[in-house]
């Protein structure tokens, strides 16, 4: 287990050296300004059970996304244990900080919360004779793969259901942000090379393709929660905002894929960072600008890593 956690240890620190000192600091910020946040949340004894229940989401969804389990079975026939280590390290800001808070119970709880982690069971990918036909267009391949993978059409129907039910409420802007941070899910997974450079017309034309694919499928699936808002005591004004912050999250997911495009973590800790920059300005406003920034940023630089794989 030793030489397990020095070899994570030292892939962290790889990914670090990788990541360049400017944008660990600026990561770095913002992990610290989602730290506050969370205290400022947790301080409340009700909310102090959100812990573990976020704790269990984080590390199941990278346990289900791990690619090594294999090797880790081979290796050792006790490597469920060095998971379960490692993945109670993952928890340590949160669960230090509901100590801290004097949260006793909901720490230990957070840590109770990750036991069953490593020995449930992964779905493997069972190739097909005849493979199930997608709704959505097979160019959108994140949005297929990652529609079967959530279950994404029964979350869709049921936020339909949940909006018209309560309509008279805030349900419908619930639902329309909660769906907008759900489709980011289908953007954490980066593509093989060649399912981006079999693109011919550049990388420019690779990135806008991306962007209007993502953004017209996201309006397409977001229009009856937009209507349903409209309709609700939020009015349409209120929709319209939340829409274009939907845009604007799902744009910058997008491309925060190719920012650190092929790499799979600093991907998905590019996106986990776009999603909390997105929402602090609906906390507060004075972190609007470090959202523009971060646009600006994933603007420029996604489309510079895409322009390494064209020689044109």
């Amino acid at each position: 287990m030793k030489a397990y956690l020095q070899l994570r240890l030292r892939i962290l620190g790889r990914q670090q050296a990788e990541l360049g000192w400017a944008r660990l600091l600026l990561l770095s910020a913002v992990l610290l300004t989602l730290g506050k946040l969370l205290e400022v949340l947790l301080r409340q004894p009700a909310a102090q059970w959100a812990g573990p229940v976020a704790g269990l989401l984080m590390v199941w969804s990278g346990h289900r996304q791990r690619t090594d389990l294999g090797f880790l079975q081979i290796a050792s026939p006790r490597f469920r244990w060095w998971l379960l280590v490692e993945y109670a390290l993952w928890l340590l800001p949160i669960w230090g900080l509901l100590l801290s808070l004097g949260h006793v119970a909901a720490a230990l709880a957070t840590v109770a919360a990750v036991l069953p982690v490593p020995f449930l069971p992964i779905p493997q990918a069972v190739a097909r004779l005849r493979q199930r036909r997608s709704l959505l267009r097979s160019e959108a391949f994140e949005w297929v793969s990652g529609f079967r993978q959530l279950g994404a059409w029964f979350c869709w129907l049921a936020g339909i259901g949940a909006a018209v039910w309560q309509q008279a409420t805030v349900v419908p802007a619930v639902v329309l942000g909660a769906w907008s941070l759900l489709v980011t899910y289908c953007y954490t997974t980066p593509e093989p090379l060649t399912m981006v450079t079999i693109y011919g017309r550049g990388a420019t034309a690779f990135w806008v393709r991306k962007l209007g694919l993502g953004l017209g499928l996201y309006l397409l699936t977001a229009a009856p929660f937009f209507v349903l808002m409209g309709r609700s005591p939020a009015s349409w004004g209120g929709a319209a905002g939340l829409l274009l912050w939907g845009m604007l999250v799902v744009s910058m997911s997008i491309m925060g894929k190719y920012t650190f495009y092929p790499q799979p973590t600093l991907v998905r800790l590019t996106q986990g960072g776009v999603v909390v920059v997105a929402l602090l300005p609906l906390l507060s406003a004075p972190y609007a600008p470090l959202l523009v920034a971060a646009f600006g940023g994933l603007v420029w630089k996604s489309r510079h890593r895409l322009k390494h794989y064209w020689h044109a």
